[in-house]
């Protein structure tokens, strides 16, 4: 699905760059990776060790603490910029006359068809 709302012609400009740029990015990390990548692997730094649990304790403590500020920022973000808004109200009550009207069905007919099971409409 393809969102279209309305931006300036800058943003516009802005929002090609960059997407342009994402992937141009990503196409060169990809050749880069394919032409420089080797049969052999070294999987030592996945090891355990206590030499470098600390690190890898500090570096989940900071993302934890990045996600936690960004997700607060994000909701006083969200309450401050759509909090004050009711969008989530009921339509008015429809009579039975501007159903009649609408359907071009005459109000006897109507509560019939409301109050019957079953309607076969003729």
């Amino acid at each position: 699905m393809i969102i279209n709302n309305k931006q300036s012609k800058p943003r516009k400009i802005i929002d090609l760059l960059f997407t342009l740029f994402g992937w141009a990015f990503l196409a060169l990390f990809l050749y880069n990776f394919i032409t420089h990548f080797e049969g052999d692997l070294d999987f030592t730094f996945l090891e355990l060790n206590l030499a470098n649990a600390n690190s890898i304790l500090l570096i989940t403590v900071l993302v934890v603490i990045t996600s936690v500020v960004f997700l607060s920022w994000w909701s006083s973000y969200n309450r401050r910029k759509y909090g004050h808004l009711k969008r989530r109200t009921f339509p008015p009550q429809t009579s039975e006359k501007e159903l009649g009207e609408y359907f071009q069905v005459a109000e006897d007919e109507l509560q019939s068809i409301q109050n019957s099971n079953y309607f076969e409409r003729s």
